[in-house]
């Protein structure tokens, strides 16, 4: 029949999933479609609020505060707050929210709160968050945020944690995906990563600042993304099997640091200089090692050398890992933008005419898919 809430006879556990898939504050409004619908939002396991006002009004909070108020399910899964334009001046009320979804079980914690303020902020979480027994994700991202966290903090189950432009530092046994974004608002100088249980960390440090080196300490890392511009040390991480690591002038003293990845099966090396625009002006060396390295022996199946110059040195590495790469079966370069078209075919029938120690390897050019091999 024409009209028909059809909706409305749906079970209780259907209706929930379907006001789980929109944010609250849609939710809250079915309050108004019938006496059916009043009751149902106050049960859902998830509440999401996203504010994209430019006015840096508070309504968001008054609108959080009041869904709590009226909100009776047992246990919130899950609490997302994304609020685009916005300057606190206190913690009041996000340390309310948060406090609320730790003593209501949540297993993940989002909050994406951008500050206009120039200066790092303070903020005070509940100490129950330290404490927590479910919280499995926490997401903090601010521009000018620190967290001040407590001398002796444990979540025993926290498996992923991304903080975004914030300091925070915790004891967690069960981590296992931690992302890390640093700004100049942050006061860490020594950033150290000495975490067991880590299986994937992605550390970004693009500015320029000097005494902030990474210490990374983790042996069960099998994923790792570094963005560095003053990387201190790295100890042996047996289980990697993945890593892409960008490095930034000024580079290590030495190569030594490469020896970490041995056991590593994708590597996808950048070496960047803000300076040095061309590839042709950034300084230059290798040494041929004194033996073979087991990767090259063994394993080693693509090689990609985007950007290739065609100096000496380079030319002398891809010849010496060609003809020492026995069970090489792809290799791509490309030519760095600034060499003449000329200079760009000689330089690649020059790489077609070196010895290849496996004959089935193929030359084929870069993609930008190679990338991210």
């Amino acid at each position: 029949m024409p009209g028909e809430d059809r909706i409305s006879a749906l079970h209780d556990d259907l209706l929930l999933k379907i006001l789980s898939q929109v944010p609250t504050k849609d939710a809250v409004t079915t309050m108004v479609l019938s006496k059916r619908w009043g009751l149902v939002w106050t049960m859902v396991p998830k509440l999401e609020y996203t504010d994209r006002s430019k006015e840096g009004e508070n309504s968001i909070w008054r609108l959080i505060d009041k869904s709590f108020q009226l909100h009776k399910a047992p246990v919130l899964e899950i609490l997302r707050i994304q609020i685009d334009h916005y300057q606190f001046s206190n913690d009041a009320d996000i340390g309310k929210c948060i406090s609320y979804a730790v003593d209501h079980k949540v297993r993940e914690l989002t909050l994406f709160l951008p500050s206009q303020d120039s200066q790092p902020k303070i903020l005070q979480l509940p100490s129950n968050v330290y404490t927590s027994k479910t919280l499995v994700t926490l997401i903090l991202s601010c521009s000018a945020l620190v967290v001040d966290v407590p001398s002796l903090p444990c979540l025993p189950l926290l498996d992923t944690l991304a903080l975004l432009g914030v300091r925070l530092l915790s004891n967690c046994p069960a981590l296992s995906y931690l992302c890390v974004h640093r700004n100049m608002s942050d006061n860490v100088t020594r950033f150290i990563v000495k975490v067991p249980s880590l299986k994937s960390f992605t550390y970004s440090q693009r500015i320029r600042a000097s005494a902030r080196p990474l210490v990374l300490d983790s042996p069960g890392l099998q994923r790792l993304s570094l963005s560095d511009r003053d990387l201190d040390s790295i100890h042996y991480m047996p289980h990697l099997d993945w890593a892409d690591v960008s490095l930034f002038a000024p580079y290590p003293k030495d190569d030594k640091f490469l020896r970490f990845f041995s056991s590593v099966k994708a590597l996808r090396l950048s070496l960047r200089n803000d300076v040095a625009i061309r590839s042709k002006d950034i300084p230059l060396s290798w040494n041929k090692p004194s033996s073979v390295p087991v990767c090259l022996l063994s394993h080693l199946e693509i090689f990609v050398w985007k950007a290739f110059g065609g100096r000496s040195q380079e030319r002398e590495l891809v010849a010496y890992i060609l003809a020492n790469s026995k069970c090489l079966k792809t290799v791509r370069t490309s030519p760095s933008y600034f060499l003449e078209e000329k200079e760009k075919e000689k330089m690649m029938e020059e790489i077609k005419s070196m010895y290849r120690v496996s004959a089935s390897s193929q030359l084929l050019p870069c993609t930008r898919m190679d990338m991210w091999i």
